[in-house]
């Protein structure tokens, strides 16, 4: 369910449509409202060489005028007048340009205004790749906080989740959405299967024997085997 704004949103951007030339193939129009309720309106340019999308050309109009960052936008399919969503590529623009904006598409039950991450749960974010990007991201459960803060856990066992020595960050993810992070550094990373796993390694890992280990790898990824490769990262906390 849409509110009145989100509503007259449509409105705008069918009205586009309405005094438009249109191209019988593919005709779309676009509308969006920024932080300070300035509407933007465009239409997508359909040729056989490729062209953009509506979305974009409303990214620029709102550009060009100087606007405050855009929060929501609409597009609507000439053929039946109807709400589509944002195509793969207009996705990652908007995440890229306005990652707390939201999209108007049409759900299960009728029309409704998400969040664009919900519509790109796995985005490519260029500024985590930069060189001054910060350290990649390990998420370890929260359980283990205390014990890495005071160094009885040094190691943590991974399975499919490739890390190579060097800055590091550890992420704690909290009930209600919040989280802790620490600076750390990869020291070491060790190759061994499930099998070979010792009781040293378990102690590094903060746990009290192997047999321990044993049982939080098997909650943490059911289907394990002795012949499952694992890593293990050896870190200290920097910060």
């Amino acid at each position: 369910m849409l509110t009145d704004r989100e509503l007259e949103l449509v409105r705008r951007a069918t009205a586009v449509l309405d005094g438009a030339t249109l191209n019988e193939n593919h005709q779309v129009s676009a509308a969006a409202y920024d932080a300070t309720g300035a509407v933007f309106t465009g239409m997508n340019v359909s040729h056989f060489t490729g062209g953009p999308c509506a979305e974009p050309v409303v990214i620029g109009q709102a550009a060009a005028s100087g606007a405050a960052p855009l929060t929501t936008i609409v597009a609507v399919l000439a053929r039946g007048m109807r709400v589509i969503p944002p195509c793969g590529r207009c996705r990652q623009q908007l995440f890229d340009y306005y990652p707390d904006a939201r999209a108007i598409i049409r759900g299960e039950n009728g029309l409704e205004s998400v969040p664009i991450t919900d519509l790109l749960p796995f985005p490519y974010d260029y500024q985590d790749y930069e060189p001054d990007a910060p350290p990649i991201a390990l998420h370890l459960w929260d359980g283990y906080l205390d014990a890495v803060r005071n160094g009885t856990k040094r190691s943590t066992v991974r399975v499919h989740d490739p890390v190579v020595p060097g800055p590091i960050r550890l992420i704690f993810e909290h009930d209600g959405g919040s989280a802790t992070t620490l600076a750390a550094e990869v020291t070491e990373v060790e190759h061994r299967t499930v099998a070979e796993l010792t009781e040293q390694d378990a102690v590094l890992d903060g746990f009290a024997n192997l047999a321990e280990l044993r049982t939080a790898l098997d909650a943490h990824y059911p289907g394990l085997t002795g012949a499952t490769e694992l890593d293990l990262v050896r870190f200290a906390t920097t910060g």
